[in-house]
């Protein structure tokens, strides 16, 4: 019996420090991760962006393009440009020729693709992940569980490739919504115009696009 005690015991420390080596490892490449790509001067991304419910057989996909300086964003998605300029973001239907401008402290919930990039940072347990070859480049996975339990996310995957950059992110909902955010094409420290950051009033005035102040 004690013999029987004393393997059980061994196994759960053994477990217990395979998990514990795992957390470590994922924190240390996250962290890797994130130290890079906030010291870069500025980022653009070209994206593909799905959503699916194979439940109500639903999918939708859709490509997008981002311009990041600093905590500054310009982002083309869905036909809309989002311009954030560090104190309003300028939210620009084309289709409906109407802007909404939306203060930097409102509480209301904007799509921010600096958040998105950064958003492991905190609130998760880690799991070191399978590795994967796609398109020949080799891409490490970990699973990101969130501590809330009231999270309306079961987990996240997030895979980060041999530059440390972020190649992909997938939520997987409790609903069963899977939302995944592939980077097809990264580019750091361009030469980029500071005009991509800023909201030109007259171009749109111009063009007679209400605006909502």
């Amino acid at each position: 019996m004690k013999k029987i005690i004393h393997l059980i015991t061994i196994t759960l420390i053994a477990v217990s420090s395979v998990t514990i080596n795992a957390q470590s490892k994922s924190e240390i490449l996250l962290n890797k991760v994130s130290k890079k790509m906030s010291n870069f001067d500025n980022m653009y991304m070209k994206f593909n962006y799905i959503l699916e419910n194979k439940e109500v057989d639903m999918r939708q996909e859709t490509s997008g393009t981002v311009y990041t300086e600093g905590e500054k964003y310009n982002l083309e998605f869905m036909g809309n440009i989002f311009i954030y300029d560090s104190l309003n973001t300028y939210v620009i239907l084309t289709e409906d020729e109407e802007i909404n401008i939306v203060d930097a402290n409102s509480d209301e919930d904007m799509l921010n693709p600096i958040k998105l990039l950064f958003f492991y940072k905190e609130g998760f347990t880690y799991q070191w992940d399978d590795l994967k070859t796609i398109n020949g480049e080799q891409i490490q996975f970990i699973k990101l569980i969130p501590i809330d339990s009231e999270s309306e996310a079961s987990y996240f995957v997030l895979g980060i490739n041999k530059s440390k950059i972020i190649h992909s992110i997938k939520e997987v909902g409790n609903n069963g919504t899977v939302t995944t955010f592939n980077i097809e094409y990264f580019k750091s420290n361009q030469d980029i115009s500071k005009n991509l950051f800023i909201f030109n009033e007259s171009k749109y005035t111009q063009k007679n696009y209400t605006i909502n102040k």
